[in-house]
């Protein structure tokens, strides 16, 4: 598969009231008074951005699927 233009991509921007996460047409904002504010600090500090995605999925109401997908797949993984 290859990438091009029509594939989303994740963009984070970060100032002194929280951090902003773009991602395709929508945007969500992570204020500094927000419980996930602590882990989305310590997620760019380590350059890991699978947590802003669970982040999004769940503020677009899809954390159980999002988590469930996941969690197959960590099985199968172990599997192989």
């Amino acid at each position: 598969m290859q990438m091009d233009d029509s594939f989303d991509r994740l963009a984070v921007f970060q100032t002194d009231e929280g951090i902003t996460l773009a991602f395709g047409e929508r945007t969500y904002f992570i204020g500094v008074d927000e419980p996930f504010y602590n882990i989305a600090q310590k997620a760019l500090a380590q350059e890991d951005y699978v947590p802003f995605y669970v982040e999004m999925a769940k503020r677009e109401g899809l954390g159980e699927e999002l988590r469930d997908a996941l969690l197959r797949e960590v099985t199968r993984l172990e599997r192989e």
